[in-house]
């Protein structure tokens, strides 16, 4: 099972694995750590990430980058709208009022949604995390801002379904930082809580989180962020100063061509990375438009003039993050600092002079939210043993719920069902008293700058239909997933009715109410890892819910407290689930998701067709080079002047076909051209191949035939069992090798190097088989085994009894050689008298 970290940059994108040894960051195909988020769609194919960052400057157009800005936004959106002025490529807004984006593949002009495009890219991150695993990947978790919508948030999930991923969470990126620092850290305390400021200022957006650290425990204390504050605002600025300086200077507009504005800003990104560390940087660019070479110059201090609009908004999230957390600037410990926009020098001076303390950089500033990604995807897939962390994250927005009261002549009515820092996951329940069909509206409670519709999603609750009175009761859950998406999860008609129920023990009756009225312990023990809050009302409440509709949904239930003495009951609770329907607002349906996984298939499909006739085509103009240079070089003596003639002007033919009517044909017209060639060809390579392979081959053979003639015609004792008929037949045997190899080699002798030979490699190798598999039982036969031999029979002696050798005691042999001391040489002693042999006392 895989365990895969992604990061998914507004300008590039960071893949991590989770093995054994710990966390490691996947190098694409390039060999780099950092992967492009970039589509470029050509004539016959698509190109992605650094394929795609190789095209975007000849195709710009066409090349799709910045895709985390467009998804699950409308197309209103102000700050949308003010991103599209800087794209080159083409952005409309479709019927539904959400962005589309126009791009010409495969010979057309084609429309595509930002889902659509984030699929592709995670195609590309799962393409690179597989080809480094060599298995399959499906589970993972990716990084996401922490002021997505719900509605982005369900995008990157569709993006990541069309991709062929199954996401274990969204995880937020700060958080994602936070516990990758955490995790690794020893030395938390038990009781005091360290808190640490995270300040990640991103490409495209600025966000921070202060977090709380008890041993084994992380819980993020508040979220703040500015959505459009990152590096690429101060490569902006570096482009409008530089795009009117050389209009001065060089009467050139970049803005009227796509190419050079593209080249502009990818000089003025490297420049802003020079002025992070010197005081001045300069700018060349070669032929940036109507052929004229531009030269630049720019002092950092100018620089950090020209963006101070930006760097004033840098305090914003600073401020409101602390508020939110109810500290001050001294009850923050450390303060880290992540994010490729981290890099300018003026934000670290504004960060120290607002914390009171320098920023450290204890973390890899591009590579810790896919590391904390990967973390937290062990920690959730059963395939890893992570030790004991625990993650408290909470929601950034406050959902409500509302719904017109039943009489539907009353104003609609609202409840706050997920306050903001409300734990993720999560599920609450409302009681609703209806008489019919209802609708329920989920929106955000303060949109504040977000600049989107308030409303989320509508449910409509029902058909449903009260056996008994004019209302029925109704319990509908509710819940926060891991992802942060809000939805009605299931709705359940309560009524009771009248049974025939025995008298029950006091226990029992307790028990049976606290399973009615306290859900969450029930879910929790069947192994739901929710934060279940049900509501439950009081009765006055509940009198309130008949006139309104509803129960108030803030209140925690409780077990029911029963007195000792219970009455018999004969009332049971029937519960029946109703239908709920959901409408969710700018997501795909069903059977949009499924066009769209199979239109990702069709053109991942091209894709592979297309790479797969670029890699034949390479082989027929491979096949040329290289036989051409061998016909001249060690190919020479191995075909006839004739045919070495013949088959160079057929390879000039090939290769002139190849760079003019040849230069796109389809995969099997390559194939075809190379089986051809290879007609001609493979006869000279094969007889080249059999002269190098036959002399090693014969002086195998030979060794084989002497080997076992030796073996046979010599006289060691360790050959004298094997009877001499046999060593007769291994002599005549490797004698008949012998004259089949040198009739065979006298043949192969007469022949020229560029005939067909008749003596080949794999002939003698099954000659030299043959001769083992004859010769070998017969040389390796074992001695047969001795007979048993009976000892002889020795005299009784006064001590009673004959002793063989092996009756003496062990050691009594060792114990009489000189040297020997103390009782061991005694007893040798006393053992040798009363076992003498005849003549040893003469002796």
């Amino acid at each position: 099972m895989s365990v895969v970290g992604f990061d998914l940059g507004n300008e590039s994108c960071i893949v991590a694995v989770a093995r054994q040894r710990g966390i490691d960051v996947v190098l694409n195909e390039e060999s780099k750590r950092e992967t492009p988020a970039i589509v470029c769609f050509g004539d016959k194919q698509r190109f992605i990430g650094t394929a795609g960052a190789a095209s975007s400057t000849m195709n710009p157009k066409n090349s799709i980058s910045q895709i985390k800005r467009l998804i699950g936004r409308k197309f209103s959106d102000p700050e949308l709208q003010s991103d599209l002025a800087a794209f080159p490529f083409r952005v409309s807004e479709g019927p539904d009022g959400f962005p589309l984006v126009h791009a010409r593949y495969l010979g057309e002009e084609r429309v595509f949604t930002p889902t659509q495009l984030m699929a592709m890219v995670l195609s590309n991150l799962k393409a690179i995390a597989e080809s480094n695993l060599n298995a399959a990947v499906a589970d993972c978790c990716i990084g996401i801002p922490v002021y997505f919508t719900d509605l982005q948030r369900r995008a990157v999930l569709d993006a990541a379904t069309i991709a062929g991923l199954r996401p274990l969470r969204l995880f937020h990126e700060t958080t994602s930082t936070a516990l990758a620092y955490g995790i690794y850290k020893t030395d938390l305390p038990e009781s005091d809580q360290l808190n640490v400021a995270f300040v990640d200022v991103g490409h495209a957006s600025m966000q921070v989180c202060i977090a709380g650290y008890k041993k084994g425990q992380l819980k993020v204390l508040s979220h703040a962020y500015d959505r459009s504050l990152g590096g690429r605002d101060f490569d902006e600025v570096l482009f409008k100063y530089f795009a009117a300086k050389f209009k001065d200077e060089y009467k050139i507009d970049v803005y009227q061509n796509a190419r050079a504005c593209t080249r502009l800003r990818v000089a003025c990104e490297k420049l802003k990375k020079v002025l992070s560390a010197n005081p001045e940087a300069p700018m060349n660019i070669e032929c940036l438009m109507d052929e004229k070479d531009v030269r630049g110059f720019i002092k950092r201090d100018e620089f950090e003039q020209i963006s101070a609009p930006i760097l004033e908004r840098v305090k914003g999230p600073l401020e409101k993050a602390l508020a939110e957390a109810g500290l001050t600037t001294e009850n923050v410990h450390f303060v880290e600092v992540v994010g490729s926009g981290s890099r300018v020098p003026a934000i670290i001076k504004i960060l120290t002079e607002f914390f009171g303390k320098e920023p450290r950089r204890t973390m890899n500033a591009s590579e810790c939210v896919a590391r904390g990604c990967a973390l937290e995807c062990a920690i959730l897939s059963p395939t890893f043993k992570v030790r004991e962390f625990q993650v408290n994250d909470g929601f950034p927005f406050s959902i409500a719920m509302s719904w017109k009261p039943d009489s539907q002549n009353g104003d609609y009515q609202q409840t706050v069902v997920f306050p903001k820092g409300n734990p993720m996951p999560s599920v609450k329940a409302l009681t609703f008293y209806r008489s019919n069909t209802f609708t329920i509206d989920v929106t955000y409670v303060d949109t504040g700058d977000l600049q989107i519709s308030p409303k989320i999603s509508t449910y409509t609750i029902g058909p449903f239909h009260p056996s008994k009175g004019d209302k029925a009761k109704l319990k509908v859950k509710v819940r926060l997933n891991i992802h942060g998406v809000v939805s009605v999860e299931s709705a359940t008609m309560l009524e009771e009715e009248e049974v025939e129920i025995p008298v029950v023990a006091t226990t029992e009756a307790k028990d049976s109410t606290k399973m009615e009225t306290d859900e969450a312990p029930n879910e929790a023990a069947a192994g739901t890892d929710v934060n279940m809050q049900e509501a439950k009302t009081s009765a006055d409440a509940a009198a309130e819910g008949a006139e309104n509709g509803t129960t108030n949904s803030e209140e925690k239930s409780v077990p029911m407290e029963t007195d000792a003495k219970v009455e018999p009951s004969k009332k049971k609770v029937k519960k029946i689930n109703v239908p709920v329907a959901e409408l969710v607002y700018g997501a795909l349906g069903t059977k949009e998701l499924d066009k769209a996984v199979e239109k990702e298939f069709e053109m991942a499909l091209q894709d592979r067709v297309m790479e797969e006739t670029k890699d034949k085509k390479n082989a027929v103009e491979s096949y040329v080079y290289d036989m051409r240079n061998k016909l001249y070089d060690k190919y020479n003596d191995f075909v006839t002047s004739e045919d070495k003639e013949a088959l160079i002007a057929k390879l000039q033919e090939v290769e002139d076909w190849l760079y003019e009517d040849g230069e796109d044909e389809t995969k099997g017209v390559y194939v075809a051209k190379l089986e051809e060639l290879k007609k001609v060809g493979d006869p000279i390579e094969a007889r080249h191949k059999e002269w190098m392979d036959r002399g090693p081959a014969i002086d195998q053979l030979a060794y084989c035939i002497n080997s076992f003639r030796e073996a046979a015609l010599s006289k060691d004792p360790k050959f004298d069992h094997i009877d001499i008929e046999e060593k007769q037949k291994v002599i005549n045997e490797c004698s008949e090798a012998e004259v089949w190899l040198r009739e065979k080699k006298q043949q192969q002798d007469a022949l020229p190097k560029h005939a067909n030979p008749v003596l080949l490699s794999s002939d003698i190798k099954k000659k030299a088989e043959t001769v083992d598999r004859f010769c070998k039982p017969i040389m390796t036969k074992p001695k047969p085994a001795p007979k048993p031999q009976t000892p002889p029979q020795t005299p009784p002696t006064e001590t009673g009894g004959a002793q063989t050798p092996e009756q003496q005691p062990q050691g009594a042999e060792a114990a009489a050689e000189p040297g020997s001391e103390g009782g061991a040489t005694e007893s040798a002693g006393e053992q040798m008298e009363t076992d003498k042999p005849e003549g040893t006392e003469a002796a």
